[in-house]
């Protein structure tokens, strides 16, 4: 059985989902699992291959979604996502690591609030917020 945090995360990604798709991401990979880790989606924007990482939240009060990524959850992101490069053979191509959060506090009629951090961190561990 879902408790409601999975079921909320679960709504968080579908959201991320479609939000990608509209802004011309092309979605690889939902819930990519491996022993090291799972990556909420893994999408193509151009040439780019971005590992994204889906924070959802109701409220902001403990902070935005996306301050939520530790420097333990970007370790294991890289990771995975080197894994995924060298399994699929895309190891010279271009990616970075990006963060959706998804706020439903607040939201007008609704809607959630949805932002796309592009290159929220990098494979050395450098976050952008």
């Amino acid at each position: 059985m879902k408790t409601g945090r999975s079921v909320l995360g679960t709504e968080g990604e579908r959201i991320a989902k479609t939000y990608l798709k509209s802004k011309g991401f092309r979605i690889l990979h939902d819930n990519y699992s491996t022993p090291l880790g799972e990556i909420d989606l893994i999408a193509q924007e151009g040439d780019v291959v971005a590992f994204v990482e889906v924070k959802t939240r109701t409220s902001g009060e403990f902070g935005p979604p996306q301050a939520s990524v530790t420097r333990h959850k970007q370790r294991q992101i890289v990771r995975v996502a080197e894994l995924f490069l060298q399994r699929h053979r895309l190891s010279g191509a271009a990616c970075r690591f990006d963060v959706v959060a998804v706020t439903f506090a607040g939201s007008q009629a609704g809607q959630p609030e949805i932002l796309l951090i592009r290159d929220a961190f990098s494979s050395e561990g450098t976050t952008l917020f």
